[in-house]
């Protein structure tokens, strides 16, 4: 690895000069990446990476000042210097000898300065703002490194004791750690000793503002509150269905001033909040609209209150921000665009208001709602330079008239303060768990710890005390394994959170913090911005939701940009100046769902439109992935739903308790000899049953068809919600493209059926069945209640159902089917599987559907980081929190020697045999696939009639399976996930198989291209435009993970690598089964090709690897081999 990357270093010297910083920037992520592959902390950007491998290497202080500024460079979109090419080599060559313990190699020698030179140690400039790491600390002082423009290192001492206004920082004596970032924010710097105002401890890490303020309670602000706060599923009642209703109203007051009809607001909040209506267990219709017309009528009467002094024009409904000085981000609820006004707004009971006594700040508002909008301030502060005196900042309480209804509050900085500390504290929690494992914080989640108040009254121990018991009692009920179980999947989701904030290594996954840590040039090349773009139009969506649809033309982004943005993905919109670079901390951001993208255009569908079409304008906007902590907490609010489920589930997907089975049980009738006996075993399972569904045995179109038919023809428990004569069925899938194909099969077999999901996230062809469409104009409560209850059918992604777990209190489902069950991690599934209502379980059974010897789930942390430790999880075949439920409920049944649960498909209808051999050997020994046979796997010849040009075409004539070698080719102005040679041989044999197929080409059915890295994709497609065929352009080329669930008739895939480093990427998904590779990321290209598979890869660079090694070999013996 030193070597290659030694190579690299030599080849920056001889690269053009536009080419040197990409190469330079590479080979340093991979040293990087190499030197703390086995850590278990998360790195938030490369900067910090650098400063953690040089302290750990104890490289020498003026190299290190060499190294970063190196590394400053390589970030850079203009050229690197000549006079600074040499230097930067340089620091280079002694990082990388410092992290592979190996010499500077004799061929850089002469070739690089022997000598670092002075730096000019330009002083910091700007002390509002001090981006910092924490070297170490004492009672008094922290020393600190802060890197300047010149990039190089200054060390400074914080006085955080000796502080203006007596601010008291000394709480975070306990909390600092070295190598911590820091933010130092309004300094006073006097000969290197820096008094801070504010600091903010690991800033990248974003919390929510809501999230900080709903931990403000009467008894105090722990900040394991935050941790508590994640444990329950978010609540659905009377307060939440009014809070939601009020926040649409206010909208549509401001959107409509002149026509505002409450019945358009009843109209539009029921449909798009239909799910909350029907599931509230307290709702009262009457209560309900007499309270909402209540409010409404005190909101028009505030509003227009608020546009006396303020201009309505200027209005901006919702805007979100990032703040990453202050580590916060959040979502105002009505504001002015010249930030002369921030209003937020609560519609429930405020005690100061009814009681008419002042608070301890001596004003009538509840303190977490004067928190919330504190931080919004904050916020305001840091990010647009506001000044005190500018903003007039207001709590709207909606169910009181005015005066009461609108309190103007003053920024009151020592509660600005007192937030930021407990955001500090709550970060350097989540990384101490992250770090050190959630168990060792379960004694501490006690009423006891979280009453810093010491609140003693009847409110404390009437209502609150009982909720704060009712959630973490069962924490100290666990008996030894549940304790084990739920600690080591707590410390997993927390710190897989955790990572998708701050980052773990550049160039590893993404993060929240790539926004403003990722250099433009990397966003750009990852396809993860569009930039420079202009509105061609503002629509609204309905009569009532003011402009909230914008479309965008898009200008050349670059001659390989590849956009990583799919239809539903949620977005930032925002403006920008022309000749600076976009900034998501410097602009008003537009949250919303991408609705539709094409080559030249973009349409944007934002969560909350605007009255006025001329809010949203700016000379260019830019695009980028909005984020949210849904995806983590989900995963903690499952486990404790897991914990807190009845003893008997527990023990079953713990695995102390065998499954059950009832041999008596027949099938209603015989569906198709090659599934009816998995169907019977199914319908058998009392508890679960494990399909096991390799490529193409048509585990969707037939198998999951069988198993619904025969689920209908079955009586239901008397459990059941529907109708009497009817079972209930959940079907799920991890991904809203299996979601789809669910959709097309229940569509093509005339099932009825309810979606659940977002309308953008769904196939156009299916959005009929979306609940929103299924309700019509004018829903009533009966009709919503209705329509779900007698659904024997609801369809949803797992993700959708976690965060619509209130579902489960008004339906029961008999059976749930759970597709890409090898994809689900167990923190996302165990909940649902284990949900529960008044009356017992919310699911009777389910069956699990899928593939481990697939690609797996996405998990950002490495192999060491998932790894278990403890015995008696590995005694129920738990060996990593990256594994499925699927995959360590099959190791149970196995383990067990039972059989009675789990089915395998064996006839697969896609690969023709000799496609299907090499996979049979190598990953499905145990399976072994038969061929159905269907039509065309017991075609002897390919469908190749026109006469042959050359030997290749006589080679793709004669057989299934081809290997074409790629002569290397790196190009040093060229990025190492791009393989020009192979993009060539792509296209080549792309335009073979149209010649040869002619009339019968199908760009969507006859040949599909992978590749592993998204950067090649640009390459072939810019080599197919060259062969002028359009019929070439609707070619799917996309990598191995987006081509899983799909076939083509030939399958084109090229292995792109020329380096050995590279062999890990492309080999990261390999487990072992009896001695024997199983290589998922291979299986799933190979398994994709129903008639041919050709491939294409750098021999040597691929022969390092055993199974690469034997499939060319392979190949070559049966004659597919193309020779040089």
């Amino acid at each position: 690895m030193a070597h290659e990357l030694f190579t690299r270093i030599a080849d920056i010297l001889s690269a053009p000069s536009e080419a040197q910083a990409l190469i330079m920037h590479e080979t340093l992520v991979i040293a990087c990446h190499e030197g703390l592959k086995n850590t278990r902390h998360g790195f938030g950007n490369l900067s910090s990476q650098v400063e953690v491998l040089c302290r750990q290497h104890n490289i020498a202080p003026q190299d290190i000042v060499a190294i970063q500024k190196m590394r400053r460079h390589s970030n850079s979109i203009a050229p690197i210097l000549p006079e600074d090419v040499a230097y930067d080599c340089r620091a280079l060559a002694i990082f990388v000898s410092a992290i592979f313990q190996e010499a500077i190699p004799s061929f850089l020698v002469g070739k690089i300065p022997t000598h670092g030179r002075m730096t000019e140690n330009i002083q910091l400039t700007n002390y509002r703002y001090i981006r910092c790491i924490v070297k170490e600390w004492d009672e008094k002082t922290i020393r600190v490194s802060v890197t300047n423009q010149d990039s190089s290192e200054e060390l400074l001492t914080v006085d955080y004791t000796n502080t203006p206004e007596y601010v008291d920082f000394t709480y975070l004596r306990p909390l600092l750690r070295e190598g911590m970032q820091l933010n130092l924010l309004d300094c006073n710097v006097t000969r290197k000793k820096v008094i801070p105002r504010m600091i903010v401890v690991e800033p990248d890490y974003l919390i929510d503002i809501s999230t900080i303020a709903n931990c403000f309670e009467s008894y105090g602000h722990h900040p394991l509150l935050f941790t508590v706060n994640r444990l329950q599923n978010r609540p659905v009642n009377k307060y939440i269905v009014l809070g939601n209703f009020a926040g649409s109203a206010l909208d549509d007051i401001i959107n409509h001033p002149a026509d505002y009809d409450i019945k358009d607001t009843f109209r539009s909040n029921f449909r798009e909040k239909a799910l909350d209506f029907a599931t509230c267990p307290d709702f009262n219709a009457t209560d309900f609209k007499q309270e909402a017309e209540r409010q409404v009528e005190h909101m028009q009467e505030i509003v227009d209150e608020i546009f006396h002094t303020f201009d309505r024009d200027k209005a901006i409904l919702e805007p979100s921000f990032v703040c990453e000085r202050l580590g916060l981000q959040g979502r105002v609820d009505l504001m002015t665009t010249d930030l002369q006004l921030l209003v937020e707004q609560k519609s429930g009971k405020n005690i100061f208001i009814e009681r008419k006594f002042r608070n301890p700040h001596g004003s009538l508002h509840v303190e977490k709602h004067y928190v919330q909008l504190l931080l919004y301030y904050g916020i305001l502060q840091y990010n647009f330079q506001l000044s005190a005196k500018k903003a007039h900042i207001q709590l709207l309480y909606s169910k009181y008239p005015l005066p009461d209804g609108l309190l103007e509050v003053e920024p009151l900085q020592t509660l600005i303060r007192e937030a930021i500390r407990f955001r500090n504290q709550t970060v350097a929690t989540e990384f101490w768990m992250a770090e050190n494992g959630f168990g060792r914080m379960i004694p501490l989640l006690t009423p006891q710890t979280l009453n810093v108040e010491k609140q003693n009254d009847s409110f404390y121990h009437n209502y609150l005390l009982p909720q704060l018991t009712g959630t973490l009692a069962p924490l100290h009920q666990l008996n030894e394994l549940e304790k084990a179980y739920f600690s080591r999947m707590m410390t997993f989701v927390i710190k897989e959170q955790l990572v998708s904030k701050v980052g773990a290594q550049e160039g590893v996954g993404s993060s929240n913090a790539d926004l403003w840590n990722m250099p433009l040039a990397e966003k750009k090349e990852t396809g993860n911005i569009y930039t420079g773009l202009t509105i061609t139009s503002k629509q609204c969506s309905s009569s009532f939701n003011g402009y909230d649809t914008v479309t965008l033309s898009i200008p050349q982004q670059g001659e390989d940009f590849l956009p990583n943005f799919r239809r539903g993905d949620m977005v930032y919109l925002y403006a920008y100046k022309k000749g600076e670079q976009p900034d998501v901390r410097q602009s008003i951001l537009y949250k919303g769902s991408l609705q539709e993208i094409h080559v030249d255009s973009i349409t944007v569908h934002l969560n909350d439109g605007q009255q006025n079409p001329d809010i949203i304008n700016g000379e260019q906007f830019a695009i980028e992935h909005a984020s949210s902590d849904i995806g983590g907490t989900a995963g903690i609010r499952s486990l404790y739903t897991f914990i807190t489920a009845d003893e008997d589930q527990r023990q079953l997907l713990l695995g102390q308790r065998a499954p059950r089975v009832d041999k008596s049980l027949k099938l209603s009738k015989s569906y198709h000899p090659d599934y009816d006996d998995i169907i019977l075993k199914a319908k058998q399972a009392q508890d679960y049953f494990l399909l096991i569904g390799p490529p193409g045995t048509g585990k969707t179109s037939q198998a999951l068809q069988f198993l619904v038919r025969e689920q209908l023809a079955t009586s239901p428990t008397s459990q059941s919600s529907t109708p009497k004569s009817q079972s209930s069925i959940l079907l799920l899938a991890y991904t809203n493209r299996a979601v789809d194909e669910i959709c097309g099969m229940l569509t093509a077999n005339h099932f009825d059926y309810v979606r659940i999901g977002n309308e953008f996230s769904c196939d156009p062809k299916y959005s009929d069945h979306l609940l929103s469409s299924l309700l019509g104009e004018n829903p009533s409560l009966a009709s919503i209640r209705e329509k779900i209850s007698s659904a024997q059918i609801i369809v949803a992604t797992t993700s959708t159902m976690n965060s619509r777990s209130a579902l489960f209190n008004i339906k029961h489902f008999d059976l749930a089917i759970i597709d890409e069950a090898s994809q689900i991690l167990e923190p996302n599934i165990v909940g649902i599987l284990s949900a529960g209502h008044g009356e017992g379980r919310s699911i009777e059974r389910f069956i699990l559907v899928g593939d481990h010897k697939q690609l797996p789930a996405v998990v950002q942390q490495g192999d060491i980081e998932t790894a278990i430790d403890s015995p008696l999880l590995k005694d129920i075949h738990l060996l990593s929190c990256a594994n499925s439920l699927f995959e360590r409920l099959i190791l149970t049944e196995r383990a067990a020697g039972r059989t009675d649960f789990i089915g395998t498909l064996h006839k697969q209808g896609r690969m023709h045999p000799d496609i299907a051999d090499f996979a049979n050997r190598k990953f499905y020994a145990q399976e072994q696939l038969e061929c159905v046979p269907l039509a065309h796997q017991v075609e002897e010849n390919l469908p190749y009639k026109e006469t042959s040009e050359d030997a290749t075409d006589e080679l793709l004539k004669a057989h299934r399976m081809l290997f074409i070698p790629s002569k290397p080719c790196r190009k040093l102005n060229i990025s190492e996930k791009v393989n020009t040679e192979e993009a060539q041989i792509i296209a080549d044999m792309l335009r073979r198989l149209y010649r040869q197929l002619s009339e019968t080409f199908n760009a969507q059915k006859s040949v599909g291209i992978i590749v592993p890295y998204r950067n090649q994709i640009a390459m072939i497609r810019k080599e197919i435009e060259k062969l002028g065929i359009p019929a070439l352009e609707d070619i799917s080329i996309d990598t191995v993970e987006r081509y899983q669930g799909s076939q083509r008739d030939v399958i084109l895939y090229s292995f792109t690598v020329q380096s050995r480093y590279q062999l890990d990427f492309l080999t990261a998904n390999t487990f072992y089964e009896d001695g024997q590779p199983i290589d998922r990321k291979l299986n799933v290209a190979i398994t994709r090709a129903r008639k041919q598979l050709i491939l294409t890869g750098n021999e040597a660079t691929l022969r390092q690897n055993k199974l690469f090694a034997e499939l060319i070999d392979y190949i070559k013996e049966k004659g597919g081999y193309q020779t040089q």
